[in-house]
């Protein structure tokens, strides 16, 4: 295969999904029905519609939480998978315990912090 078949070939790749994209974005432009309405225009959360104004203040702390847990949850099944490719290996070990001691300093900053305390 010559470099310019092997360009052709990348660039084939990289148009695939960019050409299906744009197809599924033009189907659903001319199917989808439109009959806007003010129901259909306001915010809502889980199917109950907001109560009160958008504007008003939340506590910042859950979403803390649970960007932390997405984080820690990710890392954790990367480890996994990482560890079980690396097995046997000494640098792969200390790649991973890196990972790990990398982990636990965040997981520490953050208790410290203060971020892991549900509030009252």
């Amino acid at each position: 295969m010559t470099s310019s078949e092997s360009l052709l070939f990348v660039l084939g790749l990289a148009a695939g999904p960019v050409l299906f994209l744009l197809v599924m974005l033009g189907a659903n432009s001319l199917l989808a029905p439109k009959r806007p309405s003010e129901l259909k225009g306001s915010s809502y959360e889980c199917g109950i519609p907001q109560a009160g104004s958008p504007w008003r203040g939340i506590n910042i702390r859950f979403s803390t939480i649970a960007l932390l847990f997405v984080i820690f949850d990710a890392e954790t099944v990367l480890l996994f998978a990482v560890a079980s490719r690396v097995r046997g290996s000494l640098t792969g070990a200390l790649e991973v315990g890196a990972f790990a001691a990398f982990l636990a300093l965040g997981l520490f900053y953050a208790w410290k912090k203060g971020a892991l305390r549900w509030p009252a």
